[in-house]
């Protein structure tokens, strides 16, 4: 993947790992980090976590590469962030903001929209959209004023008219973060990266015209779990006072609370959501 600069690549290792793994070591070429490697430990069974940044991307000559990683056993990809620039005011914070009260960013429901804003016009302001909890969480901030965040005190950011070529005020970027809740990545994101850009909402095919939008397709088992698991959750609301009273008052026998309760016949929704088709936690 990263041509020339792939005989040169080694470990660092660090203190610790992250997210429960034993150990963890820095990617590196002589003193450049490219990114971050995770593994050992029991409770990891195995796995091994490589976290790549937008920076260590940067460095990356031949993507097609990564389709080897597909071939590993078990290789899953647990997040995956796609970026768009644009470098001439052709989006900006109001666009962003306006396509959202137009249902342009719903797909099955309307994301939430939340702004961080500044009495400071030039520390940039930045739209979040959606959960980032769910399968696709979007990030949109003014990119140039964000590029001017690191400059010593005292420097006059309203003078400075050009960042790569660029005015400040016209740098934006759109950030997609995706993730494999309810659906999957599929490995072929990684050479289409537009086309799942494109497809992430309406809002992301209007600002990449003339791309054709791929989309993450729904694990089907997912609908069938999370019916059953709001059915369940809407009995503990409603009856779960009810049924922990009735288990102390019957000594905490629960099979004498459960045959007070349970029915004797299917629900019929539950059933045609397909809940007795799928494993549940």
């Amino acid at each position: 993947m990263f041509g020339t600069l792939g005989s040169s690549l080694r470990l660092k290792p660090l203190k610790t790992g992250l997210m429960g793994f034993q150990q963890g070591s820095q990617i590196v070429v002589d003193d450049l980090v490219l990114g971050r490697m995770d593994f050992g430990g029991e409770s990891q069974r195995g796995w091994v976590r490589i976290d790549l940044p937008g920076s260590g991307c940067q460095w990356v000559s031949d993507w097609s590469s990564a389709d080897q990683l597909e071939d590993l056993p078990n290789a899953q990809i647990r997040r995956v962030d796609l970026a768009l620039t644009t470098w001439n005011g052709e989006v900006s914070h109001d666009d962003v903001v306006a396509a959202h009260g137009a249902g342009r960013f719903t797909c099955r429901r309307p994301p939430s929209l939340e702004q961080r804003l500044s009495s400071d016009p030039y520390a940039g302001r930045t739209c979040y959209i959606g959960k980032r909890t769910s399968d696709k969480f979007m990030r949109a901030y003014e990119k140039g004023w964000e590029m001017l965040s690191g400059l010593p005190v005292g420097i006059d950011k309203a003078k400075i008219s050009q960042v790569m070529g660029h005015h400040p005020a016209g740098i934006y970027r759109c950030e997609v973060e995706l993730k494999p809740v309810d659906t999957n990545i599929p490995w072929e994101v990684i050479q289409r990266r537009d086309h799942y850009f494109a497809g992430s909402y309406p809002f992301c095919a209007d600002v990449l015209p003339g791309v054709e939008s791929d989309f993450m397709q729904r694990r089907p088992e997912k609908v069938a779990q999370s019916s059953l698991e709001l059915a369940l959750q809407n009995v503990r609301i409603q009856y779960g006072p009810t049924l922990f009273t009735a288990l102390a008052a019957y000594g905490g026998d629960i099979n004498a609370v459960w045959d007070k309760v349970v029915g004797r016949t299917h629900n019929q929704t539950l059933l045609e959501a397909g809940v007795l088709l799928v494993d549940h936690e």
